[in-house]
């Protein structure tokens, strides 16, 4: 996806070079996966907040298998829950547990890994349980490899199960974040960078937001409903690429801070508008204000 041009504006993460004025983008770049639906490309793993069958669910996923899903050498689900002796409210670990939980979850992962040659691509904490999932080339081992690691925590219990699962439709069904969830993800991606640069993030500064579209007409009347929120159209283009599906691109401004709430405010202004519009938000960007 073609940016439309400035020459003050580097990919998130990049570095400040020559001490020159640099803008931190939370671009949304996305990919199409073999179930023909968008994935956003992102890499590393990421914990981040949902609701798995109606009950609240914290979610760590690593984001960068999805480059490679479904890898046909590892068609297995496997998984292993672990029931907590302390929930919280929610269902979710206390700070008393996690030093144990992270223990027992130690003295596992690697020997299953081992056994199966699989990978561990998420975990689930829901409903007082912690929930890991494996893709692996076989399920020969596990249930050994488990039991052998559990023995030194008898006080727990725990289930696992294995299945069949060559689309990996668990990893991008249950495990992979929705688009709102990425876009959460990206906005404290950014802000994180933009707080190592020495900004203060509440300051008042404008803001570019990126999105595209499939044809001209959705693109203007994305705007024109852009304008009527608050926000200014900097910038059109047109992306040269010819198999590109969203070509028409657009980059509004507005002027606000870039504190989490704020930020998640304004993106989901234009992430949703430009939904509404047949189009895709692509990330916003801030040069550094300093303290």
């Amino acid at each position: 996806m073609t940016r439309i041009p400035n020459s003050l504006k580097i990919e998130l993460g990049a570095e400040v070079q020559n001490g020159a004025p640099v803008c931190y983008e939370s671009g949304l770049k996305l990919l199409e996966p073999k179930s023909n639906e968008s994935i956003t490309m992102l890499d590393g793993w990421e914990m981040y907040h949902t609701n798995v069958d109606d009950a609240p669910a914290e979610i760590l996923v690593d984001l960068g298998v999805a480059m490679q899903a479904p890898d046909s050498k590892r068609p297995w689900l496997l998984w292993m829950w672990l029931y907590l002796k302390s929930p919280d409210d929610d269902g979710f670990s206390t700070d008393g547990e996690e030093p144990l939980l992270n223990e027992i979850e130690d003295s596992f992962i690697a020997p299953v890994e081992l056994t199966t040659k699989a990978t561990l691509v998420g975990r689930i904490t829901t409903c007082g349980r912690r929930e890991f999932y494996f893709y692996c080339e076989s399920n020969e081992g596990f249930e050994d490899s488990i039991a052998e690691a559990m023995q030194a925590f008898e006080d727990y219990e725990y289930e696992i199960g294995e299945n069949e699962d060559s689309e990996w439709s668990h990893y991008t069904s249950v495990l992979y974040p929705e688009p709102e969830n990425i876009l959460e993800i990206m906005n404290i991606r950014g802000i994180e960078q933009l707080s190592e640069a020495g900004d203060p993030l509440t300051t008042l500064r404008t803001v570019d937001h990126h999105a595209s579209f499939r044809n001209v007409q959705d693109r203007a009347e994305f705007v024109a409903a852009a304008l009527a929120a608050g926000f200014t159209r900097q910038g059109e283009e047109q992306c040269a690429e010819p198999d590109e599906e969203l070509p028409f691109e657009v980059t509004l401004q507005r002027n606000h801070a870039v504190d989490e709430m704020t930020i998640d405010e304004m993106t989901f202004i234009v992430f949703d508008l430009a939904i509404e519009h047949q189009g895709q938000y692509e990330g916003w960007g801030s040069t550094p204000v300093p303290m």
